[in-house]
């Protein structure tokens, strides 16, 4: 039997380690040499193997838990803005290619989620914004930002997907929504705004086509709120 090996005997259990087990942490040490498994670790005499083990999987546990957060947290810098804290652009334009994939697809095999993977798109710009930031300064126009994403987050569904483009355009995708709906909430969004914010709104619109390309309906909704802009 070579050292390190390990083997069992009916009725007990043995190590022979002529070698140092160390825990991840490096904080512990077990030193055994032909006896029950009950090792010598630092001044606990009767911490055993097992101990130890369960001991080493407890950091990687913790550690495990702590690179989560760390990827979580590298994540929403990818995908956040960091002054709305909504979907910034690079979020939004995957949602925007998964949504059009999804339709495409549901369309090409006709299955009955045809419907559920339908949605409208909206955009929407806050009005006369570069004339705000320049009488009231960027400290303000940035608190008009927050306060705008705090509204739209409020005007949607939990599972609507609510971004930042950049500067003052929001867009939003609202998923199993048909254009006559999207107009509607539109609407809403429009009267919330008068009433709550000192800014108005122009809103483009568009429902969703398995003809169109994710570039294709983020141009036809970027026509409609210039024409909201000329209104």
């Amino acid at each position: 039997m070579k050292s390190g090996d390990w083997w069992l005997q009916e009725g007990r259990k043995f190590a022979k380690i002529k070698h140092v087990v160390r825990c991840r942490s490096g904080l512990t040490e077990l030193v055994a040499n032909q006896s029950p498994l009950t090792g010598h670790v630092g001044s606990n005499p009767t911490l055993t193997v097992l101990d130890i083990m369960k001991n080493d999987l407890q950091i990687l546990k913790k550690e495990n838990q702590k690179l989560k957060k760390q990827i979580e947290k590298l994540k929403d810098l990818v995908t956040i803005d960091f002054l709305t804290k909504l979907y910034n652009r690079r979020a939004f334009s995957n949602f925007l290619q998964r949504a059009c994939q999804a339709i495409k697809w549901s369309v090409k095999h006709k299955t009955r989620r045809q419907q559920k993977t339908q949605f409208s798109l909206l955009l929407i710009d806050i009005d006369n914004f570069k004339k705000l930031n320049d009488e009231f300064g960027h400290l303000y126009g940035d608190k008009i930002l927050k306060k705008t994403a705090k509204l739209l987050k409020e005007s949607v569904r939990e599972f609507d997907i609510v971004s930042r483009w950049g500067g003052e355009e929001f867009p939003i995708i609202l998923q199993g929504t048909n254009l006559n709906q999207a107009k509607k909430r539109a609407k809403t969004i429009l009267k919330k705004a008068q009433k709550e914010l000192p800014v108005t709104f122009s809103i483009g619109v568009i429902q969703s086509s398995p003809k169109y390309s994710p570039k294709q309906i983020f141009e036809k909704v970027d026509k409609a709120l210039f024409k909201a802009k000329l209104l």
